[in-house]
């Protein structure tokens, strides 16, 4: 299955940090590019995506929620920034600001996808030192620090399921 692959540390290291990745997606205002696909990506790094998730059992607003693909996201009008879950998260990886809107944000150019399979989204062909890529991926690469997000997304970075050393 094709994924857009996001690499967050190539991402990081771009040197002037001023590089636009462009994108297509119509309903984007103003679009700095890689924050949206970042955020995404960041935010599947950080979150543990408990299995019993506090965050989403004290939501008073029930702005967030398991998706069947398994991920917590927030509900865009519902969220009124109690911080709730930001208090219920054992891990402390839980902020307001970072938990995404999943709903309004990327839409991996599936149609564009399915219209034709060797096209080549926009965000990829801008994004620089190859960190945000198109690939056949069925499966996680630990050891390349690649894990699957979701249905369409890759993220590389190391992750805490890896992370080596005491407790």
């Amino acid at each position: 299955m094709k994924r857009l692959l996001i690499d967050i540390p190539a991402l990081y290291d771009v040197q002037d940090g001023v590089t636009q990745i462009a994108c297509e997606y119509m309903f984007h205002r103003k679009n700095p590019g890689q924050f949206s696909l970042l955020e995404v990506a960041e935010f599947a790094v950080y979150c543990r995506q408990c299995l019993d998730a506090f965050c989403v059992q004290v939501c008073p607003k029930e702005a967030l929620e398991r998706t069947e693909a398994g991920m917590i996201k927030r509900a865009n009008m519902r969220c009124v920034g109690c911080k709730s879950c930001t208090l219920a998260c054992p891990f402390g990886t839980i902020f307001p600001e970072v938990i995404n809107y999943l709903t309004a944000k990327c839409d991996y150019c599936l149609r564009q996808l399915s219209d034709n399979p060797d096209y080549v989204p926009l965000c990829v062909r801008t994004a620089p030192a190859n960190s945000i890529r198109l690939c056949e991926m069925e499966s996680d690469d630990p050891a390349e620090n690649i894990f699957l997000y979701g249905e369409h997304v890759a993220i590389k970075s190391p992750s805490w399921r890896f992370k080596e050393g005491k407790l």
